[in-house]
């Protein structure tokens, strides 16, 4: 498929699901197992779900290990769109080892097929896609089940009445990052979409990123900004929520006078929308599309992932 129609299709992917949603206020906890484009989405649910207040833990999971307090009682989400991600298939079969059933996602794969053979709830997705770029779908069916759906469709109808303006944004943006490593700096409330936007930026663009979270980069990240060596080779932006504490706001505005100081013009981007939800998507968007028109910039073609394929084939040996 082509990048850029699947992108253009987002706002479409979100949308409720039409299945019953769990009762979540029965279970001690809630874990998210994914990888890659797969794990974001757990990164994100965690996210919308604390500032719902929910009051038990959640946590979203990258490896191969459940934490040994995941225990009997909990809700155990296991996403791999491919169905076939070696580390979310270890974490399905520690759960079934601690008596937990896991709610498996994917397109297919072993997860599907483990699933169907112990029984477990499986959701199913539309296939075809690179799991990155099945964000939509996979999100809008966790929070369909997390019973956070009903604001679905309004914040599709956001989207789409942003998307120009949110294309041209991303073309400057796409132009600020190049030649640079891109650095984006980011508060708690929208520490996961930062980290959205490093892995678009790794496997689109092909190019390295990173990020930090305030209020926790002004106790030690800030000092490594005195470097000119390193400093100059990066280009920083910084992102927000109109919603953040209001210290942290100020940490926002301090960290650009310092950047300032240092002879940096950072971009400074707040998230845009009604709703919180809104807001989260409208910035992933962004990012997604500053990722492709930077691969665009350095004439790469977006789709392969060589590396990561390199790394599967020495695993699968």
């Amino acid at each position: 498929m082509n990048p850029w129609v699947m992108l253009e299709e987002f706002p479409m992917q979100i949308r409720g699901a039409n299945i019953e949603s769990l009762n979540i206020e029965i279970y001690k906890g809630i874990a998210f197992s994914g990888m890659g484009g797969s794990g974001i989405v757990g990164d994100l649910a965690k996210t919308l779900l604390e500032k719902h207040n929910i009051h038990v833990p959640v946590v979203s999971l990258r490896g191969y290990s459940l934490p040994p307090y995941v225990e009997e009682g909990w809700l155990v989400f296991c996403i791999s769109y491919s169905g076939n991600t070696e580390e979310t298939l270890s974490v399905a079969q520690s759960a079934l080892e601690r008596n937990i059933k896991p709610v498996c996602i994917s397109s297919g794969g072993r997860l599907a097929e483990l699933a169907q053979k112990e029984n477990l709830p499986h959701f199913s997705l539309p296939e075809g896609y690179p799991p990155r770029y099945a964000l939509g779908h996979m999100l809008s069916l966790v929070l369909s089940l997390l019973g956070i759906k009903n604001t679905l469709e309004s914040c599709s109808s956001f989207l789409k009445e942003k998307k120009e303006a949110i294309k041209e944004e991303a073309k400057k943006i796409a132009h600020y990052f190049e030649g640079y490593i891109p650095v984006v700096y980011a508060t708690q409330l929208l520490e996961s979409v930062a980290f959205r936007w490093k892995t678009q930026i790794n496997e689109n663009a092909k190019t390295l990123c990173y990020t930090a979270v305030l209020p926790e980069l002004h106790h030690n990240e800030v000092v490594g900004l005195d470097n000119p060596i390193t400093r100059n080779v990066c280009s920083f932006l910084l992102m927000f929520d109109p919603e953040d504490h209001p210290r942290v706001i100020k940490r926002v505005q301090i960290t650009e006078e310092l950047l300032r100081d240092f002879g940096v013009a950072p971009r400074v981007i707040k998230a845009e929308g009604e709703s919180f939800l809104q807001r989260i998507l409208y910035l992933v968007h962004l990012g997604d599309w500053v990722s492709l028109y930077l691969s665009e910039l350095y004439k790469y073609d977006p789709l392969p992932v060589k590396t990561i394929d390199i790394i599967k084939n020495k695993l699968s040996v």
